[in-house]
């Protein structure tokens, strides 16, 4: 089997133009350098969703999508890979060339294809075995599920048998089976013993109710198995398979995408029972995540397919503990057009009892009574503590801050720290300082209140929270006409920017550039540094594209974009996507990347040389200089007077 070169993928991305291919879906309009339209990937009314011509990149500010002409098609029509390539090179008039491929490559594409092909057979054995089951039948029937949502689902049933599965598959004493099995979670195998080297291997799922589980194209990639009568575990999963990870799973998302569209909202229930039973009492844009906590990946999940999201909880403490984590895992990813709200039903009922008990009109009532994300917020940092009391207060400031560094800086968290600030009896600067995030700016001058920069220069643990107050003797009505003075951008982020869009020319620093980069940032934060760090690994491994001439090689239009994929892969990727999202609009060509880079090292050379003059000197005070440092403050002198 062969494999897709590189060099042709990125010539592939240089020839094709992001915009006509986004455009056949997305109705774009000219927005300075860029073209902006309404998301494709998640209902919004203004349009968020910036295409940049220069950059051949997507990007949406409101749910987060991102990425090149491949990724919106692999996203917006359900096309694979290698589809989505063939598809823009046909439109190109391109023939897609392939490489032949280790057999290590052969063998992980072998495997999955496989593992795919399993699930997909086990499901139609599971559904077939529904219908000669009448206990499964009349438990379902039990719970009120109709034929028609079963079969929406897919639902089926395993037998109680030890090998159920060889009827499908053949017998488990071969090891083939047997091993494409075990990889997909549907076969358990024993320890064999000292005295029995026999291993004995069996059905993981017998006499349950089964739920497949699909990933967004529908593919089946695991099951979910309810018992039908007392015994533990109630509910079993299948394990984390080359196919099935839950921490990046959501059960019935596949099925409740058109519904989640049209009811504009989404909720988030703990069961697979929860979500079909709640289909079948008229929610049919209900999720549940698959017996693991809510994660950031669930939450841009959602968020992608649309702008509200409601987290339904049982009300005991296991529920609180639950609602907490997801609660950790929205802040980072929240935006003021993103509404996220928390349902506590009574300990009694979880979400299919609560609408037989009181209602379908009940529970929409309770829906949109359900907690919005500041009032839960408040009630996290604050239980257990004392506010009428000193060492309440500050325990509350302990355990708000954390949460409120995780938080981009969006008028939301202004908001929520002004609230905070008055319920602790602090001003918000106090509140603001002691977190870490910003401290109120000294009145700027009247050039900067003429022509104020416009281009953030923060990290996510050092942003800005509190608006700009102006001086004692500026009346309120200048105060509130004049913008709040911007950070300007330091050369660290300077450096990380022109890198981010320009890769070649980071992979082109020498040591010492790397070093004096390295140490700038890490005068700004530990995100900088590590950021810049990992940055800089990463373009060592971009490739050039040769050029026509045969020279050492060009970056093309694609080249951002192949970069910003091969950075989504990173542990740094959510920092990568607030940085991305303040180079989108720029413009900037690659003789001012150059000239930008340029002299963002000229400034770091002459700082350093400053500094190491400024050692000297105090040295030369305290009468404790050698006639070395003499030397070399004379140097010094000479290499600053012609920087």
């Amino acid at each position: 089997m062969a494999l897709i070169p590189q060099s042709f993928i990125a010539d592939l991305l240089n020839r094709v133009d992001i915009i006509d291919v986004v455009g056949q879906h997305v109705k774009l309009k000219k927005a300075g350098a860029n073209y902006q339209g309404l998301c494709p990937f998640h209902q919004e009314k203004s349009p968020s969703f910036s295409v940049s011509p220069n950059k051949q990149f997507y990007h949406c500010f409101g749910c987060g999508a991102h990425g090149s002409a491949i990724s919106f098609l692999m996203e917006y029509s359900g096309l694979g890979y290698v589809d989505a390539i063939e598809d823009l090179a046909r439109s190109a008039g391109l023939t897609v060339p392939r490489e032949e491929r280790t057999m290590q490559d052969v063998a992980r594409q072998q495997q999955a294809m496989a593992l795919s092909e399993v699930m997909s057979s086990a499901a139609d054995w599971y559904r077939a075995q529904l219908k000669n089951a009448p206990r499964a039948i009349d438990y379902l029937k039990g719970r009120g599920l109709t034929g028609e949502i079963a079969k929406r689902y897919s639902l089926g049933y395993a037998p109680d048998g030890w090998q159920g599965l060889e009827a499908v598959f053949g017998t488990y004493s071969n090891d083939e089976v047997a091993k494409t099995l075990l990889e997909g979670g549907l076969l358990i195998q024993s320890e064999a013993s000292e005295g029995n080297q026999t291993v004995r291997r069996y059905d993981r799922f017998r006499d349950r109710i089964m739920f497949p589980i699909r990933n967004p194209k529908g593919q089946v990639i695991g099951f979910g198995g309810r018992i039908l009568d007392q015994g533990e575990p109630k509910y079993l999963n299948s394990p984390e398979t080359p196919l099935f990870s839950k921490g990046n799973t959501l059960y019935g998302l596949f099925e409740a995408r058109q519904a989640i569209r049209a009811q504009e909202y989404v909720l988030v229930c703990e069961g697979y029972m929860d979500v079909v039973a709640l289909a079948q009492l008229g929610f049919p844009n209900a999720v549940a995540t698959l017996g693991t906590a809510c994660t950031a990946n669930h939450v841009r999940m959602l968020l992608r397919q649309t702008d509200r999201v409601v987290f339904s909880f049982d009300g005991d403490s296991a529920g609180q503990r639950a609602a907490q984590r997801a609660l950790e895992a929205c802040l980072p990813l929240m935006s003021d057009d993103k509404e996220i709200r928390f349902l506590f039903l009574p300990t009694e009922h979880d979400p299919d009892s609560y609408v037989r008990a009181y209602g379908a009109p009940a529970f929409e009532k309770v829906i949109k009574e359900a907690a919005s994300l500041s009032t839960f917020f408040f009630r996290v940092v604050s239980e257990d503590h004392n506010l009428t009391t000193p060492e309440g207060r500050a325990q509350t400031h302990h355990a708000a801050k954390p949460l409120l560094l995780s938080m981009p800086p969006i008028a939301l968290r202004t908001q929520i720290l002004r609230e905070l600030a008055i319920r602790t009896n602090t001003s918000p600067a106090e509140l603001e300082a002691f977190c870490g995030l910003t401290a109120i700016s000294a009145a700027p001058s009247s050039q900067s209140r003429v022509q104020p920069r416009t281009e953030q220069g923060n990290f996510p643990n050092r942003m800005q929270g509190a608006p700009w107050q102006a001086g004692k003797g500026a009346s309120k009505r200048v105060a509130q006409n004049i913008p709040p003075p911007q950070a300007p951008t330091d050369l660290a982020e300077q450096i990380l920017r022109v890198v981010l869009q320009f890769p070649h020319l980071g992979k082109a620093l020498d040591s010492s550039q790397r070093t004096l980069a390295i140490e700038a940032a890490e005068q700004r934060s530990s995100n900088a540094m590590s950021m810049m760090r990992d940055l800089l690994t990463q373009c060592d491994s971009v490739e050039l594209i040769p050029s026509e001439s045969g020279g050492t090689g060009e970056v093309g239009a694609g080249a951002f974009a192949m970069f910003q994929e091969q950075l989504a892969q990173s542990e740094l990727a959510p920092l990568y996507e607030v940085l991305r999202k303040r180079v989108m609009e720029s413009d900037l060509d690659l003789a001012g990347a150059s000239a930008d880079l340029e002299g963002a090292f000229k400034k770091l050379q002459t700082n350093q040389l400053k500094k190491e003059m400024t050692e000297i000197t105090k040295k030369l005070s305290d009468s404790t200089a050698t006639e070395q440092d003499r030397a070399r403050y004379r140097e010094l002198g000479e290499k600053l007077k012609f920087s």
